[in-house]
């Protein structure tokens, strides 16, 4: 797979090459070469590599906001648990110490 991408690559090459020498044989100005199309092609590749990231960091960052919400949420439950028992452990603690 990697060889047959290779000798892809190289035709495209070739044929940017030859699009360019015909260009210049007629007397048209050109920035069109092999190494213009690779410079757009990284220069691409690192524009989706920024996209990537910061899809990434949006996501970590939802992620911990949501890991927030959710331990609010469950500590908000525990007091609120802890509020209604109150006066059944308090009694029974009274009760315990009585006895």
């Amino acid at each position: 797979m990697n060889r047959k991408l290779q000798q892809i690559g190289e035709l495209v090459f070739k044929q940017v090459d030859n699009l360019g020498f015909q260009l210049d044989s007629m007397g048209v100005e050109n920035q069109i070469n092999r190494h213009t199309l690779i410079a757009a092609i990284f220069a691409g590749q690192k524009r989706v590599e920024g996209e990537v990231d910061s899809l990434k960091a949006r996501a970590e960052s939802t992620k911990a906001n949501v890991e927030e919400t959710f331990s609010a949420a469950e500590k908000l439950a525990k007091s609120g648990f802890e509020l209604v028992t109150f006066p059944a452990t308090y009694a029974f603690k009274r009760v315990k110490r009585a006895a």
